[in-house]
Protein backbone atom coordinates (compact mmCIF):
# COMPACT_ATOMS: atom_id res chain seq x y z
CA UNK A 1 0.00 0.00 0.00
CA UNK A 2 2.66 2.32 0.89
CA UNK A 3 4.53 1.39 -2.05
CA UNK A 4 1.31 2.35 -4.49
CA UNK A 5 1.05 5.84 -2.52
CA UNK A 6 4.97 6.30 -2.92
CA UNK A 7 4.88 5.27 -7.12
CA UNK A 8 1.68 8.15 -7.01
CA UNK A 9 3.55 10.75 -5.59
CA UNK A 10 6.23 10.13 -7.91
CA UNK A 11 4.10 9.96 -10.70
CA UNK A 12 2.54 13.43 -9.47
CA UNK A 13 5.54 14.87 -9.44
CA UNK A 14 6.87 14.25 -12.81
CA UNK A 15 3.14 15.37 -13.67
CA UNK A 16 1.79 12.67 -15.78
CA UNK A 17 -1.64 12.18 -15.38
CA UNK A 18 -2.06 8.56 -13.38
CA UNK A 19 -0.27 10.24 -10.39
CA UNK A 20 -2.51 13.63 -10.73
CA UNK A 21 -5.69 11.88 -11.26
CA UNK A 22 -5.08 9.32 -8.20
CA UNK A 23 -3.95 12.08 -5.79
CA UNK A 24 -7.28 14.40 -7.42
CA UNK A 25 -9.55 11.09 -6.74
CA UNK A 26 -8.16 10.50 -3.09
CA UNK A 27 -8.88 14.26 -2.35
CA UNK A 28 -12.26 14.35 -3.95
CA UNK A 29 -13.17 10.93 -1.67
CA UNK A 30 -11.81 12.49 1.35
CA UNK A 31 -14.46 15.58 1.25
CA UNK A 32 -17.51 13.02 -0.41
CA UNK A 33 -17.19 10.27 2.85
CA UNK A 34 -16.63 13.67 5.15
CA UNK A 35 -19.99 14.86 3.86
CA UNK A 36 -21.58 11.34 3.97
CA UNK A 37 -20.36 11.43 7.55
CA UNK A 38 -21.70 14.59 8.47
CA UNK A 39 -25.17 13.96 6.69
CA UNK A 40 -25.41 10.26 8.52
CA UNK A 41 -24.57 12.24 11.90
CA UNK A 42 -27.17 14.76 11.60
CA UNK A 43 -29.98 12.74 10.40
CA UNK A 44 -29.66 11.39 14.24
CA UNK A 45 -29.90 14.93 15.53
CA UNK A 46 -33.17 15.14 18.07
CA UNK A 47 -35.77 17.78 16.95
CA UNK A 48 -38.37 20.37 18.79
CA UNK A 49 -40.33 22.61 17.65
CA UNK A 50 -39.97 26.28 17.10
CA UNK A 51 -41.07 29.33 15.97
CA UNK A 52 -40.09 30.43 12.18
CA UNK A 53 -39.50 34.44 12.42
CA UNK A 54 -38.85 34.95 8.30
CA UNK A 55 -38.21 32.20 5.03
CA UNK A 56 -37.21 33.08 1.40
CA UNK A 57 -34.05 34.33 -0.06
CA UNK A 58 -31.24 37.27 0.42
CA UNK A 59 -28.70 38.41 -1.23
CA UNK A 60 -24.98 37.40 -1.21
CA UNK A 61 -22.29 40.20 -1.28
CA UNK A 62 -23.24 42.72 -4.12
CA UNK A 63 -23.87 42.72 -7.54
CA UNK A 64 -20.89 42.07 -10.08
CA UNK A 65 -20.19 45.26 -11.41
CA UNK A 66 -19.73 43.68 -15.34
CA UNK A 67 -22.46 41.81 -15.33
CA UNK A 68 -25.09 43.51 -12.83
CA UNK A 69 -25.86 39.75 -11.60
CA UNK A 70 -26.77 39.36 -7.96
CA UNK A 71 -25.86 36.45 -5.94
CA UNK A 72 -28.84 35.37 -3.41
CA UNK A 73 -28.76 32.42 -0.95
CA UNK A 74 -31.75 30.74 0.88
CA UNK A 75 -32.55 32.51 4.03
CA UNK A 76 -33.86 31.42 7.17
CA UNK A 77 -34.35 32.63 10.93
CA UNK A 78 -35.87 30.86 14.07
CA UNK A 79 -36.39 30.35 17.72
CA UNK A 80 -36.12 27.43 19.24
CA UNK A 81 -35.75 26.03 22.92
CA UNK A 82 -33.89 23.76 24.06
CA UNK A 83 -33.48 22.26 27.92
CA UNK A 84 -34.38 25.77 28.97
CA UNK A 85 -32.39 27.68 26.84
CA UNK A 86 -33.50 30.01 23.69
CA UNK A 87 -31.32 29.94 20.39
CA UNK A 88 -31.92 30.89 17.31
CA UNK A 89 -30.92 29.49 14.30
CA UNK A 90 -30.29 30.28 10.29
CA UNK A 91 -29.75 27.52 8.61
CA UNK A 92 -32.22 25.59 6.72
CA UNK A 93 -30.01 22.43 5.25
CA UNK A 94 -26.40 20.92 5.29
CA UNK A 95 -26.34 21.67 1.68
CA UNK A 96 -25.34 25.29 0.88
CA UNK A 97 -27.30 26.59 -2.61
CA UNK A 98 -25.71 30.09 -4.15
CA UNK A 99 -27.84 31.21 -7.44
CA UNK A 100 -27.74 34.60 -9.92
CA UNK A 101 -28.90 35.41 -12.96
CA UNK A 102 -31.68 33.48 -14.45
CA UNK A 103 -31.09 31.09 -12.18
CA UNK A 104 -31.98 33.08 -9.13
CA UNK A 105 -34.94 31.06 -8.54
CA UNK A 106 -32.95 28.00 -7.61
CA UNK A 107 -32.10 29.56 -4.16
CA UNK A 108 -35.53 29.24 -3.71
CA UNK A 109 -35.23 25.68 -3.56
CA UNK A 110 -34.40 24.60 -0.13
CA UNK A 111 -36.84 27.25 1.56
CA UNK A 112 -39.80 25.80 -0.49
CA UNK A 113 -39.32 22.72 1.41
CA UNK A 114 -39.60 23.91 4.53
CA UNK A 115 -43.79 23.71 5.82
CA UNK A 116 -44.55 25.74 9.00
CA UNK A 117 -47.73 25.07 10.51
CA UNK A 118 -50.43 27.69 10.22
CA UNK A 119 -49.04 29.45 13.19
CA UNK A 120 -45.48 29.52 12.21
CA UNK A 121 -44.51 26.56 14.20
CA UNK A 122 -41.48 24.19 12.64
CA UNK A 123 -39.46 21.40 13.28
CA UNK A 124 -35.99 22.32 14.07
CA UNK A 125 -33.29 19.43 14.14
CA UNK A 126 -30.63 20.41 16.55
CA UNK A 127 -26.66 19.21 17.26
CA UNK A 128 -27.60 17.78 20.98
CA UNK A 129 -23.50 18.49 21.86
CA UNK A 130 -23.86 22.00 20.17
CA UNK A 131 -27.51 22.81 20.66
CA UNK A 132 -27.03 26.28 18.82
CA UNK A 133 -26.27 24.28 15.94
CA UNK A 134 -29.70 23.76 13.74
CA UNK A 135 -30.98 23.09 10.41
CA UNK A 136 -34.46 22.92 9.63
CA UNK A 137 -33.95 20.28 6.80
CA UNK A 138 -32.67 17.06 7.82
CA UNK A 139 -30.69 14.93 5.28
CA UNK A 140 -32.92 12.57 3.35
CA UNK A 141 -32.18 9.29 1.77
CA UNK A 142 -31.70 10.44 -1.56
CA UNK A 143 -29.01 12.81 -0.24
CA UNK A 144 -27.28 9.86 1.19
CA UNK A 145 -27.94 7.49 -2.26
CA UNK A 146 -26.48 10.38 -4.23
CA UNK A 147 -23.74 11.10 -2.06
CA UNK A 148 -23.02 7.49 -2.40
CA UNK A 149 -23.43 7.05 -5.72
CA UNK A 150 -20.69 9.95 -5.93
CA UNK A 151 -17.93 8.04 -3.98
CA UNK A 152 -18.82 4.80 -6.03
CA UNK A 153 -18.37 6.87 -9.72
CA UNK A 154 -15.12 8.48 -8.39
CA UNK A 155 -13.81 5.40 -7.21
CA UNK A 156 -15.14 3.26 -9.95
CA UNK A 157 -13.98 6.64 -12.41
CA UNK A 158 -10.39 5.70 -11.28
CA UNK A 159 -10.13 2.10 -11.43
CA UNK A 160 -11.50 1.98 -14.93
CA UNK A 161 -9.44 4.16 -16.40
CA UNK A 162 -6.29 2.80 -14.85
Amino acid sequence: MLDYLQRMLDLALRKELQGIHFWATLYVLIVLVGSLWHALRVRRWPQVEGQLLSLGIRPLGSPDPGTRDQDYVPSALYRYEVNGQSYVGREISIWKISASGILQNTAKILPSQVIPSETGRVLIYYNPKRPKKSILLRPGWASISFLSALIFLAVSLYIWRW
